[in-house]
């Protein structure tokens, strides 16, 4: 059920209730009256009217972010791949002769 049905209904009940119970109200507007009723009737109005368009956007925001694919996780690096890097590393001095063969050997082992 949307919000603008919900808030009918609740209109409606209210409307029936006051019928309901006997409850009447006499209603006497003069100038001042109708501007404060038009003034609160106008606001009610913008702020069904933002909470609407706000529920709108956020439904479309749902259907985007559900459109949009998942990231999917890097492929592994083949053992080929791993001993090159692992060349060009030793290479430029950024580990040592031991940390390389160390390395190499887990790789090799690891296949």
């Amino acid at each position: 059920m949307s919000v603008k049905e919900k808030k009918g209904l609740g209109a409606v009940a209210c409307v029936l209730g006051l019928v309901m119970t006997g409850m009447s109200t006499v209603v006497l507007a003069d100038g001042a009256g109708a501007f404060i009723g038009g003034v609160v009737a106008t606001k009610v109005v913008g702020n069904m009217r933002d909470r609407t368009e706000a529920e709108q956007e956020q439904a479309e925001y749902a259907r985007q972010s559900a459109a949009q694919p998942v990231p999917q996780a890097p492929a592994q690096k083949s053992p080929e791949q791993r001993i090159a890097e692992l060349d060009k590393l030793a290479a430029g001095g950024y580990i040592t002769p031991e940390e390389y063969k160390r390395k190499k050997k887990a790789i090799v082992d690891g296949m």
